[in-house]
């Protein structure tokens, strides 16, 4: 396998006389290289030194170029050996004597899938955001309940789940949102789902059609952008104030369906929907006939004393369809959500859940179902309250004590993250590039419509243990440091 010549192949493109910055000219080069085929799938890429040399470019910016392409799925690294093509986003080209056309192996909101954020590739290590403790839960109750409905006692669990999700189960989450959320709805509204973003694509398929509009907040959360485009829909991502997504009655279009809501404690901002605003909402939905998507995804971790009614506890109209996980509360890979739909949708979205992806898993709902009707359910949400709230102020003290009049941080003290801006001339790419050498995934606030210069990031600190709060914030700063100084000596 030998290396390609990529160097020349960039000479004869890039243009220092243009104002476009040469690092976003290289990553459009490699990028079109690859996509037309020039630079094949397996092939090795020069070392960041040698192309820096050869280009007379300087090398973190090289560097950078290669790690964004890394991610977005463009190039592949092999430790040791170094940077390759990937065989992700290759087109096909016809072989023999026949004219070579180009089909892509992707549809083309494919490819924006694959080119999307994801989640992070490890459910663990400091500020990936979104992770609980998991240290905390309570596995060996846990595994005593779920071994039992994997006897032979229950082998009637073993087969397909109807009804959209195992009764017990169904009926536990009911009662349990009729006390935590004063979320009154029958079991037969509840719809076990395997992770938020199966919920979202069950409402996208059943309910939209390609072409139609959905309104979502800004900035998004990452799969919901992405779900959405998957199946065809326009996204239109709101603005935010302090009251919440700032939708008004002329940006919806004749062919909108959805709007998409954290009302709670939104991701990643932090902000509250106020009550004005939840009605506003509720308002425009019942007058465009759209559906609402209510997502509570952390809703067991706020701490307010009082805090604002859900969006379908308010609804009249039946246009409010609610969101919840068990992936935050209790751990991440367990992979069950669920839904309350309108009690006129709950046989629709029934048979679709079934017919489209044939659910299972019985003897692990059963296993949940039991494990909240015991109330371990609720002393875990209850233990990991306190836990979270202490590491939130530990987290918001540190980060002021460190970083001062350098950092403004995300109102609120709920949930299991903060967003915090920077002042830095840092590009994101350029502190990931840090970040990763120290061992830590951060996630950047991706702003559709930047309002505010600054590096803006998601810092998750659920996963942090309490006694290691202080210390991670004296990396993260020490990342800060070595960036800026990297950024000082290379001259971009």
């Amino acid at each position: 396998m030998f290396e390609i010549p990529l160097a020349e192949l960039v000479l004869e493109t890039l243009n220092r006389d243009d104002k476009t910055p040469l690092q976003r000219q290289l990553y459009q080069i490699i990028h079109d290289l690859i996509n037309n085929g020039k630079l094949p799938p397996d092939r090795k890429l020069p070392s960041s030194r040698f192309l820096s040399k050869e280009v007379g470019i300087s090398r973190i910016t090289v560097s950078l170029v290669y790690e964004r392409l890394i991610t977005e799925g463009y190039l592949y690294s092999r430790e040791g050996s170094g940077t390759y093509v990937s065989k992700v986003v290759t087109p096909l080209v016809a072989s023999g004597s026949a004219p070579a056309m180009k089909s892509w192996v992707y549809s083309e909101r494919g490819a924006r899938l694959l080119l999307s954020e994801s989640s992070p590739p490890q459910p663990k290590g400091e500020f990936v955001p979104g992770i609980p403790d998991v240290s905390e839960f309570p596995f060996h109750i846990w595994r005593k309940i779920l071994g039992k409905y994997y006897s032979k006692k229950y082998l009637h669990l073993s087969g397909y789940a109807e009804s959209g999700g195992y009764v017990e189960l169904r009926k536990a989450i009911a009662a349990y949102l009729a006390i935590s959320r004063s979320l009154p709805c029958d079991p037969d509204q509840v719809i076990v789902t395997f992770g938020t973003p199966q919920s979202l694509d069950l409402c996208t398929r059943l309910l939209s059609d390609p072409g139609q509009q959905a309104y979502i907040e800004d900035p998004p959360y990452w799969a919901t952008e992405s779900v959405f485009e998957a199946g065809g829909l326009k996204v239109n991502c709101i603005p935010l104030d302090e009251e919440g997504m700032a939708l008004e009655d002329e940006m919806i279009a004749a062919n909108g369906k959805f709007i998409y809501v954290t009302p709670s404690h939104q991701y990643p901002t932090g902000v509250t929907m106020s009550m004005e605003r939840r009605e506003k909402i509720l308002s425009l939905a019942r007058k465009h006939q759209l559906w609402v998507i209510e997502d509570d995804y952390d809703c067991e971790f706020r701490h307010d004393d009082l805090p604002l009614p859900s969006l379908q506890s308010l609804d009249q109209g039946n246009h409010v369809i609610y969101f919840g996980t068990f992936s935050k509360s209790m751990f991440s890979g367990l992979r069950l959500s669920y839904m309350v739909v309108p009690p006129g949708l709950a046989p629709a979205m029934r048979r679709a859940i079934s017919n489209l992806y044939l659910p299972g898993m019985l003897q692990l709902q059963a296993a949940l179902a039991e494990f909240i009707n015991e109330g371990h359910f609720y002393r875990h949400i209850k233990k990991m309250r306190a836990i979270y709230f202490e590491r939130g102020d530990l987290f918001r003290e540190r980060l002021k004590a460190v970083f001062g009049n350098k950092v403004t941080i995300s109102p609120g003290n709920s949930g299991l993250h903060l967003m915090a801006r920077f002042n830095s001339l840092l590009s994101f790419e350029q502190f990931s590039l840090c970040a990763h050498r120290h061992g830590m995934i951060v996630r950047q606030a991706n702003f559709r419509k930047p309002r505010e210069h600054g590096l803006c990031l998601v810092l998750g600190y659920g996963g942090v243990p309490t006694r290691e709060i202080a210390a991670a914030v004296d990396r993260l700063h020490q990342v800060f440091i070595e960036g800026e100084r990297g950024l000082f000596f290379s001259g971009t």
